[in-house]
């Protein structure tokens, strides 16, 4: 939403789905935002905000949450595909042992862009490679 604090943001034209425990959808619906969350949403006639946002026909849902992920392994998704894990491992730990902070910081933009344009607002990266000598690993993926 853009715009000062305590205005309102109505976005339509969109199926939103709510994931509340009835399964609720809304073809065609509405979401009002307010204060920072989500005041109402709905279908029919939407009520009045500041700021309406045509969203032509998306599909709206909650964030989605992503527990376990390797960030920094987007660097070399493509190498070692068709072989076993374990020959996947020997391919790519040496690899990922000369990762730095400047190939961590890298990994981490190219991959959060890619969770947040899959709809993923939360991520739980298990970095678990600490190479020796090799400082900043963790305050380049934060």
């Amino acid at each position: 939403m853009t715009g000062p604090p305590g205005r309102t943001a109505l976005f339509t034209n969109a199926h939103v789905v709510t994931m509340d425990d009835a399964g609720t959808e809304h073809p065609g619906g509405w979401l009002l935002i307010g204060q920072g969350r989500i005041q109402a949403v709905g279908v029919g006639r939407p009520p009045a905000a500041d700021e309406t946002v045509d969203l032509g026909g998306a599909v709206v849902t909650p964030g989605l949450v992503n527990a376990h992920h390797h960030i920094y392994q987007n660097l070399t998704r493509t190498r070692a595909q068709e072989g076993t894990l374990l020959e996947w491992l020997q391919a790519l730990l040496p690899v990922w042992a000369g990762l730095d902070a400047e190939a961590e910081y890298a990994a981490a933009r190219a991959g959060l862009a890619e969770l947040a344009l899959s709809g993923c607002t939360t991520v739980f990266d298990s970095h678990f490679l600490f190479p020796q000598r090799r400082p900043g690993l963790l305050d380049a993926d934060v």
